[in-house]
């Protein structure tokens, strides 16, 4: 008598089977799962590195110094750059600036005798050019004024350029140079008491206001630095090179005035956080800038099961 055998899966064989399945396909999303984590992390360090590479690069080619900023809570990174406000090159009679601001001058002329091409020489009495209103962007901005100057003889003081209410250089009568930034009543400033600015040469003379110090230079050389709090007016007073009071004599050949403001941001997926210095900053040649750091910085990116980092020299360079 032939029997058949029974085939099938008895419940048993079934459940250790779908059991078995289910602990493959855990392992399998918490490898992908990890996976993704990981890649991530590798994704939010490129993107560092290239902020940190375009600072340096930034900072090289527009001769200021550039920053990276990192947020106390550790979710983005922003970079702060500089962007015009108002440029003057005295090369035509209309006076007309580079971004359309009309300057207007008193006590002086226009003279072949520039830095380079045209520049405006005043009297032995001295003279002022009104260079109109050119508005801050915001109360928490940076700021750069430049002007290059030829002075004839260092005999009484004199106003170089101001905004009353927000920033201003000066020259002693001993040559000395003077800057400040702010309000009257919340004001940083600063006045020098050695190096002379050179007679009869072109310097060119510098404000820099970061947000947190102002720092005075002469052709790109920093000679003083000064920490404090700043008030600006945010009024429509004139830019004047020279005032009435403090009428300036010899020779100018160019002004900016350059706002260091917010160009971009970051923002890091949720699972992951940054820290490192509050700021860190490329000067104008795309070194560390001295001042605020003193060895290499750090930033470093965490994630749930990892953490990796950027590493910037003391000469900028980032890895």
């Amino acid at each position: 008598m032939n029997r058949r055998r029974a085939t099938g899966v008895t419940l048993i064989e079934l459940m250790v089977v779908m059991s078995i399945i289910a602990v493959l396909l855990g392992v399998g999303m918490a490898m992908m799962s990890e996976s993704n984590k990981d890649m991530g992390l590798r994704a939010a360090r490129g993107s560092v590195l290239g902020m940190c590479r375009f600072a340096r690069t930034a900072a090289r080619n527009t001769r200021a110094p550039v920053s990276i900023r990192i947020d106390p809570g550790g979710k983005f990174l922003t970079t702060v750059v500089r962007r015009p406000m108002g440029a003057w090159h005295f090369e035509e009679d209309s006076l007309v600036g580079a971004l359309g601001h009309t300057a207007t001058l008193a006590g002086g002329k226009l003279t072949d005798d520039g830095r380079i091409g045209r520049a405006v020489a005043f009297s032995d009495s001295g003279g002022n050019i009104d260079c109109g209103n050119v508005a801050m962007y915001s109360t928490d901005q940076g700021l750069i004024v430049e002007i290059w100057y030829r002075p004839k003889l260092h005999k009484k003081d004199r106003v170089l350029v101001q905004k009353s209410g927000e920033f201003g250089l000066a020259i002693s009568r001993f040559g000395y140079v003077q800057g400040f930034v702010g309000v009257e009543a919340q004001r940083v400033s600063i006045a020098m008491t050695d190096a002379p600015l050179p007679e009869g040469r072109w310097s060119k003379v510098s404000l820099l206001w970061d947000g947190t110090g102002l720092t005075l230079a002469v052709n790109d050389h920093p000679l003083a630095r000064k920490t404090g709090k700043a008030t600006f007016a945010m009024g429509d007073a004139p830019v004047m090179i020279g005032t009435k009071e403090f009428p300036l004599d010899g020779w100018v050949d160019e002004l900016r005035v350059d706002a260091l403001l917010e160009d971009s941001r970051t923002v890091l997926r949720d699972n992951l956080t940054v820290s490192g210095p509050a700021e860190i900053r490329w000067d104008e040649t795309g070194a560390l800038d001295a001042t605020l750091h003193t060895g290499p910085a750090t930033i470093t990116i965490k994630s749930p099961i990892d953490s990796t980092g950027v590493t910037i020299n003391l000469l900028g360079g980032s890895q």
